[in-house]
């Protein structure tokens, strides 16, 4: 059996030349730039040919890539005409599989090799291309089998090629065949990939199934949420905050308003406008008299919601602010934006500290002195006021009293290949994190891990994979015992400690989730994909 897309061999004929090529002329047509695929006016053959030789390859009616590419000379003798003939691949197509074979082969071996990869995933991706390249092998001498018996029909005259009525006769069958294994192969492939796949697996929604709050078996508190507003004064609302008893809601929004709700009415209390930026981050300080904004003009604002002053501008951040959070005793306001996580005395405004601590540098050209202020590379995840820790990008969890960063354990992440990290949110007692991670080859899939800030270790993991949009992670909200997420038009309740699901409501989509402390009201923000008009939705239960 021969492995590689390549064979040579010689037809002998006492006839002259001309015979030969008379023979041959009546089955080959010259090759046309353009060919109606299905038309079947047609000769077996198409390319050129001389007395110095042929080049030639066989008309088909189906795509095949890998149809040999025949060539032959002649050698006229006394004893009559040699046929030195050689059937290869188009030398395109070589460098294509050359190509395609090391840059894939080129990733997957050292990831699988590393231990990176699972063993199912890595006898999909090492042994999936060995199967293909087998269909391309027989797809080749399939057709070379076929050519070489009709240039030994037309050569030595034992009979005319078979008809062009009668070739589609012929390869059609196996053309189901090749087919019917070709689409099941590329299916196999578009879900290991996850391009192709069922909604959900049978594990999640078997899980779904049992904690909907449609069951009468389901008694989970999170079943009696009902909604009780759908606010629609701010269609521009893109960040919310809440105060702890869940009476004041305040939301941000592009148009770079901040508006006040009392949320036991329903009604807008105030209308805050800032000269500029749009705004990225709301908190509000215990007494509720106080709302500090992060805004895209790389400023945090402090207002005073009973005077009529403007806002106290706290200047400092070299980029958007994104996130805003107030300590517990109302005296400390902490921002983050790439790069950098400031400490604000909330009376009085001044810095009272920097992450990371970055000394200046300043170096010499001549005349001129570069003063280097460049402070770390990263982008600051979760904060949390309480103990004054932040979660950063590379999974780094800092302490802000001491500056001191810790790394998660690697071994924690199961993959680093195929989980990608979303995003990060900090339990209320800053003691655990609850990480979401996608995963690779099935892109709108994702999972969650409880990581345990004190150990290291993660205590629990979603035992199945959810759904989430096609264009960002799922939006979540921690209680004090329980994680709430919105994945697709559901809102999916997570117990805290354990991971399990324990209840599934059909609220509709809704983003920037915020909950009270005992997780009795949710708020968040619900739009349409054809619309930009949002509007606030306020969940409460009993």
């Amino acid at each position: 059996m021969k492995l590689l897309p390549y064979d040579t061999f010689t037809l002998q004929t006492p006839d002259p030349l001309s015979v030969v090529l008379q023979r041959m002329a009546t089955q080959i047509e010259p090759e046309k730039p353009m060919r109606w695929q299905f038309s079947r006016n047609h000769l077996p053959y198409e390319g050129t040919l001389s007395e110095a030789g042929f080049q030639i390859h066989r008309i088909i009616h189906h795509r095949n890539s890998f149809l040999p590419m025949i060539r032959g000379r002649f050698e006229s003798s006394s004893f009559g005409t040699s046929v030195f003939i050689t059937m290869r691949l188009h030398p395109f197509v070589v460098a294509f599989l050359v190509f395609w074979y090391l840059a894939w082969y080129s990733f997957s071996l050292p990831v699988w090799l590393t231990g990176a990869m699972p063993n199912t995933l890595a006898l999909q991706f090492v042994g999936l291309p060995i199967a293909l390249l087998v269909a391309f092998w027989a797809a080749f001498w399939s057709e070379a089998d076929r050519s070489r018996r009709d240039l030994a029909q037309m050569i030595l005259g034992q009979a005319n090629p078979t008809s062009p009525s009668n070739h589609f006769n012929q390869w059609f069958p196996n053309g189901i065949l090749w087919g019917i294994f070709l689409i099941g192969f590329l299916i196999a492939f578009l879900q290991v990939t996850g391009t192709f796949r069922p909604s959900l697996s049978g594990e999640s929604e078997s899980l779904g199934a049992a904690a909907s709050c449609s069951q009468p078996t389901n008694h989970s508190p999170a079943c009696r949420f009902s909604l009780v507003h759908t606010l629609i004064g701010h269609p521009a609302a893109s960040a919310l905050a809440m105060s702890a008893d869940g009476q004041i809601l305040v939301s941000g929004g592009d148009d770079k308003a901040i508006k006040i709700w009392d949320l036991k009415t329903g009604q807008l209390r105030k209308t805050l406008q800032s000269d500029s930026g749009k705004i990225r981050a709301v908190a509000i300080a215990p007494n509720a008299k106080t709302i500090v904004t992060g805004s895209a003009d790389h400023m945090v604002r402090i207002w005073d919601v009973t005077a009529k002053q403007s806002p106290r501008i706290l200047v400092g951040h070299a980029e958007d602010v994104n996130l805003v959070e107030i300590t517990p005793d109302g005296k400390t306001v902490v921002s983050g934006s790439y790069g950098a996580i400031k400490q604000w005395d909330l009376a009085t405004g001044q810095l009272k500290a920097t992450f990371p601590k970055v000394a200046k540098s300043e170096t010499t050209f001549g005349p001129l002195t570069v003063i280097d202020d460049q402070a770390g590379q990263f982008n600051p995840l979760a904060i949390n006021p309480t103990s004054k820790t932040a979660l950063i990008s590379d999974l780094k969890l800092v302490d802000l009293t001491t500056n001191e960063v810790k790394t998660i354990p690697t071994q924690h992440v199961e993959n680093m290949f195929v989980d990608s990290f979303l995003s990060a949110h900090m339990s209320l007692d800053g003691k655990l994190a609850v990480l979401q991670f996608g995963n690779t080859f099935k892109k709108f899939e994702t999972r969650l891990k409880v990581w345990d800030l004190t150990t290291g270790d993660v205590k629990a993991t979603t035992s199945a994979t959810f759904s989430r949009t096609i264009f960002s992670d799922v939006p979540l909200a921690l209680s004090r015992d329980r994680i709430f997420g919105i994945t697709q038009k559901q809102l999916k309740v997570w117990n805290l400690q354990t991971a399990r699901l324990e209840a599934v409501l059909n609220t509709g989509w809704m983003s920037s989730l915020v909950v009270t402390p005992d997780g009795k009201t949710l708020v968040g923000l619900a739009s349409s994909l054809d619309s930009d008009q949002v509007q606030i939705k306020v969940w409460k239960q009993p």
